[in-house]
């Protein structure tokens, strides 16, 4: 008998509200407001919003423009009209999520409680989880592939985090990739040079 439960093979898929307009940087914060009608965002193909924003150089440019493209971390068209957040807080988010995405490569923790705001609904086949906001959008694309989560092996990686493809991945790219190889062929070089000192020295003796 199978102790599998009965909906291991249900459709399920999450979103988050996306639309904002007007987003501009005023001194410290970051203002805008969301669009009358918003789309819903189930994520990019060629790379998870996690990563993305895991990955962004922290400084206010990049910042507005992320908002501009993807939104406010925290808040939703549904509760507001308009948003505004300090630029530091933002910056203390980034932290506080690849924090968590180290966490997740110890499989810590086991548990997480989605925020206030979520709602569940049947849409074309599939149960659609709403989130209340990007936070939680983000920390559910890495909790449901805790498995493929990574950092770069090269010590120098400008954007360490990302998604295994495969199992045994390592490295971000293939320039990180081509790295290491450069970085042994260096090594098995400087290896054999060595040897060929030691070897003359000896005999020299």
């Amino acid at each position: 008998m199978s102790i599998l439960p009965n909906y291991r093979f249900a459709r399920l898929r999450f979103y988050a509200p996306m639309g904002v307009e007007a987003v501009i940087q005023t001194n410290d914060d970051v203002t805008g407001r969301w669009k009358a009608e918003t789309a819903r965002y189930y994520g990019d193909r060629e790379k998870s919003l996690s990563e993305r924003f895991a990955n962004l150089q922290p400084d206010n440019k990049n910042i507005v423009a992320f908002t501009m493209r993807y939104g406010p971390l925290s808040g939703s068209p549904l509760t507001e009209q308009v948003f505004r957040f300090p630029i530091a807080s933002w910056i203390r988010n980034q932290a506080e999520h690849n924090k968590f995405w180290r966490d997740l490569l110890h499989g810590v923790p086991d548990a997480y409680e989605p925020l206030p705001g979520s709602f569940l609904e049947i849409k074309n086949g599939w149960i659609d989880y709403r989130c209340p906001d990007l936070w939680t959008f983000m920390s559910l694309e890495m909790l449901t592939q805790q498995s493929k989560l990574r950092i770069c092996s090269r010590p120098d990686c400008k954007h360490p985090y990302f998604f295994a493809q495969h199992g045994k991945e390592r490295y971000c790219s293939v320039g990180c990739s081509n790295w290491s190889q450069s970085e042994l062929k260096k090594r098995w070089h400087e290896k054999q040079r060595r040897k060929k000192q030691l070897m003359a020295r000896s005999k020299s003796r």
